[in-house]
């Protein structure tokens, strides 16, 4: 068992201290260096966050079931379940890396103990204050469950060994022990976390007229809808009604499809199921009802539209903006596939339906589970990623584009060839089938790290395009930095790496000050290689433009950028033999080679 990745308990410890800690019984030492108290009320609050996931209690709840402090005899948190009539003893370790050990384990023990007996003479306040309520506990419930979350890497056998003689120990003369103790570990954080800001499923009912079921191969009903119908879902669902479509509503005004679809609602509606090419969803599950005035009831769950989301978000904006005017007429031809999420011939079905509006390769990256899983993360840190194509965004916090993400990993990247081909052929780093873009977005890259790329990325470019401001319109300096930009960030963006895969987002604030002196010691090394200083003509062989997009000249060009900047001149192409057979294997260069030692070896601001 992995302990919880540090990138998690740094989200972990934002949610305790904002969600719970507020709600705490207040600390019984209150004498302790502020930071040892901080740091105890995330401890705590580990507990209510546990049992607020277990139970779906409301957070103030929780925490007042928490009674960790100084002399709780090894219990942290004490709650009574009536529906269940289970009382819920907890005990957690809210440590980076530490196991469960015997140690704590023991005193948990003890404390349990003392509890069965109703002796309460060594519990602390917390428990004091509650003593009639865990009597009452005592005496109702009929299980007794042990809940030991934590962060570490596991339980010792030792302390396995304890909670187990515990719950087997027959001079206890109590039944009502559950005999397994329930543990609370790293991957149910993470799943719990991400669940969080994970859009929930639609489980509705659809009716549809003129309906046919299609058994073989797929599972299938087809039929006409009524709009207002599907409007009504989208006013209930919003995003959630499309989460395994390739994009959400593009807006009327991106799409000449939308425009026209809301040109059809106004002038004739009942026109619209002919010129229409009607919608697609796939679901995990339907269930057929009664059939109601001509119109099979469908009951189905895990509902998601996969193609015709703009044919209804225009349909639902045209109805807002125009209250009076009933599309009540208009109808769609609507196909249901059985597809579980599961599975994957749903994504199958979604990329093939998906050609109305134009689509752009990067658009199928909302079929990555992988891309999900970042917007749940990066959400919990207080941005909001958009790796689906949308009109607008409605919540709150700072939006980064996948194509941001695409362009800053991009640069992180000790490979120099993806350098060029963010200046050459773009587009090959944004098609999720291909290797280029899995190396980009492994299932490793945190959050964190995303956005740190990303705000590292801004403040790097947003200075180059002042360097290109500040010199002559038609000078050389100017193309070099217009061109330029990508080998310039890289090479910067290699000395950010240790801050870039940190475990906490950067601030932004201080970002400028950080990199302002050792990027423009870069844009003169920049200048210094490209241009001679006595005739002031380029050294390059092509003009910017070209030099840039192509790899036998840019490569060796940001190696040599490099060697100057990072203070290596002594690193050159290889000459070991074995090397040498190892890079014809592996159908790399030397310069390809070169680039990535540098990369490297690059020294950390």
């Amino acid at each position: 068992m992995t302990a919880l990745a540090p990138e998690y308990l740094e989200i972990l410890k934002t949610v305790l201290a904002r969600r719970f800690v507020p709600h705490l019984p207040p600390l019984l030492d209150t004498q302790k260096p502020a930071a040892d108290q901080e740091k105890k009320q995330l401890s705590r609050a580990f507990s209510a966050f546990v049992l607020t996931k277990l139970l779906d209690l409301p957070a103030q709840v929780a925490a007042a079931s928490v009674v960790d402090d100084f002399n709780d005899n090894g219990i942290d948190a004490i709650h009574y379940d009536e529906q269940s009539n289970t009382l819920y003893l907890l005990q957690t370790k809210l440590k980076a890396t530490e196991q469960f050990k015997q140690d704590d384990a023991q005193a948990f023990c003890e404390g349990v103990r003392l509890l069965l007996k109703q002796d309460f003479s060594t519990f602390n306040e917390n428990v004091q204050r509650r003593k009639t309520e865990i009597e009452s506990a005592l005496d109702s419930c009929s299980y007794i469950q042990f809940v030991v979350p934590f962060t570490g890497d596991g339980i010792s056998a030792a302390a396995s060994n304890a909670l187990n003689a515990l719950l087997n120990d027959e001079s206890l003369d109590e039944e009502r022990l559950v005999k397994h103790a329930k543990f609370y570990t790293a991957p149910d954080i993470v799943t719990d976390l991400l669940a969080e800001q994970a859009h929930q499923p639609v489980h509705t009912e659809i009716f549809l007229q003129k309906s046919r079921k299609v058994e073989s191969p797929r599972t299938s009903y087809h039929g006409l809808i009524r709009l207002t119908d599907l409007v009504a879902l989208h006013q209930e669902h919003d995003k959630a009604l499309y989460e395994r479509n390739i994009r959400y509503f593009l807006g009327s005004n991106r799409s000449d499809v939308n425009t026209a679809i809301k040109n059809t609602l106004h002038e004739t509606p009942g026109d619209f199921f002919y010129l229409n090419n009607g919608v697609t969803a796939i679901c995990d599950e339907i269930e057929p009802k009664s059939a109601i005035n001509d119109a099979k009831k469908l009951k189905v769950r895990a509902l998601s539209i996969i193609n015709g989301a703009q044919t209804i978000a225009a349909a639902a904006e045209f109805s807002s903006q125009n209250p009076d005017k009933s599309i009540d007429d208009a109808k769609v031809m609507f196909t249901l596939i059985k597809a579980p999420s599961a599975g994957t011939f749903g994504k199958f079905v979604t990329k093939a339906r998906n050609h109305q509006n134009p689509v752009q390769a990067i658009n199928f990256a909302s079929l990555d589970e992988n891309q999900e899983r970042l917007r749940q993360e990066i959400a919990h840190l207080g941005f909001n990623y958009q790796y689906r194509p949308e009109a607008t965004f409605t919540g709150s916090g700072a939006i980064i584009t996948i194509e941001e993400a695409v362009r800053s990993l991009a640069l992180l990247k000790n490979d120099p060839r993806y350098v060029v081909w963010l200046k050459s052929e773009p587009a090959r780093l944004a098609i999720p089938d291909s290797t280029e873009y899995k190396a980009l977005f492994t299932t490793n890259l945190s959050g964190v790290a995303l956005i740190n790329a990303v705000l590292y990325q801004r403040e790097i470019r947003s200075f180059v395009m002042g360097y290109e401001n500040s010199t002559p319109v038609h000078s050389l300096e100017r193309l070099i930095y217009r061109h330029g930009v990508y080998a310039i960030a890289a090479v910067m963006m290699k000395r950010l790496r240790a801050r870039i895969l940190a475990t906490s987002v950067v601030d932004e604030t201080k970002i400028s000050a950080l990199i302002g002196q050792p990027l423009d010691q870069l844009r003169q090394n920049v200048v210094d290689l490209a241009i001679d200083p006595a005739s002031q003509r380029s050294k390059l062989q092509e003009g910017p433009l070209a030099h840039f997009k192509k790899l036998e000249s840019a490569i060796p060009f940001i190696n040599e950028l490099m060697k100057k900047n990072f203070g290596l001149p002594h690193f050159q192409t290889t000459t070991d033999p074995v090397k040498l057979h190892q890079l014809a294997a592996e159908k790399k260069d030397l310069a390809h080679d070169l680039a990535e030692r540098l990369s490297q070896a690059a020294p950390q601001l």
